[in-house]
């Protein structure tokens, strides 16, 4: 099969799946369910299953894993980087502390604090220090972005370990958080994630020729009359802020924004205007249907769905690594 007709073939395949997953993901759990009984449940139990627990959690699978596989594209871009994934800045270690730091206040001082309002606000406060860090006047150098996000995360990472050390009590809840969940999403959950994701991929998807442009390299943009430093700097912020909010209910999940923008590309073509749509089904799928395994595998103990993805994820890379050399 020639590159073209894969291009067609993943282009049609890859929506029919995204909303697929979801009819397949409400009937699969520890009380499997019929499809011919979601859009007519037998009983008010069964009912309540599927549209007040099962659903959220996969809308809100759908949307975090189209969010990181977005933004993990547009990063991988603008970076000039395949390995490059939107923690890179510094994000998941600043939700983490954050995360964790919530847990802390509330054992240790018995105060009632917001985990999700500490996690967004550390999250967003370490990529922006890892872009201020980065800033050469009104240029961000690839490689002190890189440099600075190494050095945030590694600051609050330490931050991280050091809290969890000083109170045992929340070593559970933090390794659980830390390792991504989605249990106890609510319908008022998706609303701020959903829009954040939305918006950023419109955009992305007008600025396709631009990313283009910067995917052939930053001179040849320049010369098209790409304002590449405005590019970055509007994309590194957005990016982290979109990154914030999915961190901050979902704790930190890995690989996904890695290994899917390259499967994406192998799948729909490297022009950004397939690609992105292509990242945001293929993300979608890909933590959807892993979920369904964090929460049926070893049930009824929920494994977190980081793990899951991780050990997906790893055999994924190493493929994609060695079949593109």
């Amino acid at each position: 099969m020639t590159k073209i007709n894969i291009y067609k073939t993943g282009r049609i395949i890859l929506p029919v799946l995204f909303f697929l997953v979801i009819l397949i993901n409400l009937s699969i759990g520890t009380v499997k369910i019929p499809i011919s009984q979601i859009f007519n449940p037998e009983n008010e139990k069964i009912k309540f299953l599927i549209w007040n627990v099962r659903f959220p959690r996969i809308l809100m699978s759908l949307i975090a894993g189209s969010g990181l596989a977005l933004v993990g594209n547009i990063y991988q871009t603008i970076m000039k980087n395949p390995l490059v994934d939107p923690y890179l800045i510094g994000t998941s270690s600043g939700a983490g502390f954050g995360a964790v730091l919530a847990l802390y206040v509330a054992v240790s001082l018995n105060r009632t604090v917001s985990v999700n309002v500490f996690s967004f606000a550390f999250s967003l406060l370490a990529s922006l220090l890892t872009i201020i860090l980065a800033k050469r006047k009104r240029i961000i150098p690839i490689t002190h972005l890189i440099l600075s996000g190494v050095l945030i995360s590694t600051i609050f990472s330490s931050a991280t370990i050091l809290l969890i050390n000083l109170s045992r009590k929340t070593l559970t809840s933090a390794y659980v958080w830390l390792f991504g969940s989605l249990s106890g999403t609510t319908i008022n959950d998706l609303t701020i994630p959903a829009i954040s994701v939305i918006v950023l991929f419109f955009i992305a998807l007008i600025k396709n020729r631009e990313l283009d442009a910067i995917a052939l390299g930053e001179e040849e943009a320049k010369i098209l009359g790409v304002d590449v430093e405005k590019i970055k700097w509007f994309f590194y912020l957005a990016g982290s802020f979109v990154i914030s909010v999915i961190v901050s209910k979902t704790g930190i999940i890995g690989f996904v924004g890695l290994i899917i923008p390259h499967a994406a590309r192998i799948l729909t073509g490297s022009k950004h205007k397939y690609s992105l749509i292509g990242s945001i089904l293929l993300g979608g799928i890909f933590l959807s249907f892993s979920d369904t395994i964090s929460r049926t595998i070893a049930s009824p103990i929920e494994v977190p769905i980081g793990v899951v993805t991780s050990f997906i994820g790893a055999p994924l890379m190493f493929i994609l690594l060695k079949k593109q050399k």
